[in-house]
């Protein structure tokens, strides 16, 4: 399997959890309890995250309107930086660019039969599919129901062929009617906008559950020429292996090893209110006008398990593209870049933090202003020395409190194109920001901080000094 130690497997969600359990059992916790689809997956969650506690969380009894869902549900996967870089056999730092530059490759996606597609395994169409039998959750507090959060929503440009996919949410409002939130500057909307131009329905198809990195892979932002079947297989590190659709016919291609895959038709011209929704900013979203899907068909694995995405919360399938981009952008203006990391206290998109070797003056600004560039939804760039660990928020927040002056290290750019979603925003527009939270370029002094000699710090074992039992007992305080 693509970045564990296991023999040689077609690379799924079912295999990725079986193998990643048996290496890391603590990190995979089974729900057998019953447990309400409205609210309390969400809670859990909550309450996990506050203990900064990030395992693949199994439900295997989630209860919709008091019925059991025939399907166990799969959340909080994409939590955990460290079990993506395992997954992908790098360091968690590296992760982002180890993704950038495996998005650069491509790999063909290879076609199979029926037969051999596991979400071929149950086929329901017309009559016999009621996607209110998934266990989606209702998240939080204003949604109107239960969302598919981790659907890709994939479908082909008329124009040219090529699959696009991306994860788009969608309201199950009724048995065959899923409200599709496409947002306007997305290449789904553009293809889209190409059926109704011609008064012509769009055949679509959500997928739901793959291989983490698969998932991660088709999330990536890349040009409309390029299918994000190829990236998603470049990503995983094995091609894509794609199906024959049920209803949508024999050229319209899904993964094979989906967990599940809902086909459908969106009509032209015709929107319904959609929302609001509890978005990745940690803000309700606004009601919307958006299409709808007539859903025509349902497949999925004899054991599937539904995926979600717990939007709103940590998760990090949409930052690692945009961090090694970004890193990629800072690097070629600054050659003394080191690293980026988009934290999860900016969303995983709004904040980016850069970390280069400030040699020569003007170098800082120059880090900033290709940072703030380098995509429409960075909000904020800081860029710091080589010595601060920007993984670590401590040391970013001191470098803020003692490397920074507001009257003379901060870019201010106004009016920019910016994420829709930013509640602070005026509609797509918004501010950026840069903070120079670098010292002075040499030969300008600057006090020397605080530290131990090396050789110190490595001699001195607290386990050996206070005993290991002393130790564990001392309790964690978050105030640090």
């Amino acid at each position: 399997m693509p970045g564990l130690d296991a023999d040689n497997q077609v690379a799924s969600l079912t295999s990725f959890i079986a193998e990643y359990e048996r290496q890391f059992p603590d990190e995979v916790v089974h729900i057998g309890k019953p447990v309400d689809s409205r609210y309390e997956v969400t809670a859990a969650v909550t309450k996990l995250e506050r203990q900064r506690k990030f395992p693949v969380l199994v439900f295997h009894n989630v209860l919709i309107d008091g019925l059991t869902s025939p399907y166990p549900l799969v959340t909080f996967l994409f939590s955990s930086r460290v079990r993506l870089a395992r997954a992908a056999k790098t360091l968690p730092e590296q992760l982002g660019l180890e993704i950038y530059e495996r998005m650069q490759l491509s790999s063909k996606p290879v076609a199979v039969n029926r037969d051999q597609a596991p979400v071929k395994q149950i086929v329901r169409k017309g009559p016999e599919v009621d996607v209110r039998t998934l266990p989606a959750p209702v998240h939080h507090y204003l949604d109107p129901g239960p969302y598919l959060s981790a659907g890709f929503l994939t479908c082909y440009d008329p124009d040219t062929g090529v699959a696009n996919s991306a994860l788009h949410r969608g309201w199950l409002k009724g048995r065959d009617e899923i409200r599709v939130a496409i947002s306007p500057a997305t290449d789904n909307a553009l293809i889209y906008s190409k059926y109704e131009a011609r008064g012509q329905p769009m055949r679509a198809a959500y997928w739901i559950g793959h291989h983490p990195l698969a998932v991660v892979g088709c999330e990536l932002h890349v040009p409309s020429s390029r299918s994000h079947y190829e990236v998603a297989g470049a990503v995983l590190g094995q091609p894509l292996r794609v199906v024959p659709s049920e209803t949508l016919g024999d050229d319209f291609l899904v993964p094979a090893d989906a967990e599940i895959v809902i086909e459908g038709i969106i009509p032209p011209g015709e929107r319904r209110p959609e929302a609001p929704f509890g978005e990745y900013p940690r803000y309700v979203g606004p009601q919307r006008w958006h299409p709808y899907m007539r859903v025509t068909a349902m497949t999925h694995r004899a054991d599937a398990s539904f995926l979600d995405i717990m939007v709103g919360h940590t998760h990090w399938v949409a930052s690692l593209g945009l961090e090694g981009k970004v890193l990629d952008t800072v690097g070629r203006a600054v050659p003394t870049t080191i690293n980026v990391y988009l934290p999860m206290s900016g969303c995983g998109i709004f904040h980016a933090y850069v970390q280069i070797r400030n040699r020569v003056p003007g170098l800082s600004r120059m880090a900033l202003m290709a940072a703030l560039t380098a995509d429409y939804r960075i909000k904020h760039a800081f860029v710091f020395d080589e010595d601060v660990d920007i993984f670590d928020e401590r040391e970013v927040l001191l470098a803020l409190a003692t490397r920074f002056q507001g009257d003379r290290d901060i870019v201010v750019v106004e009016n920019c194109v910016g994420p829709v979603l930013d509640p602070s925003g005026a509609g797509i527009l918004g501010a950026k920001v840069g903070f120079d939270c670098t010292k002075p370029a040499s030969p300008q002094p600057f006090a020397e901080r605080l530290r131990v000699p090396d050789e110190v710090m490595e001699g001195v074992d607290l386990k050996d000094l206070l005993g290991e039992e002393t130790l564990a007992r001392i309790p964690v305080e978050h105030f640090g």
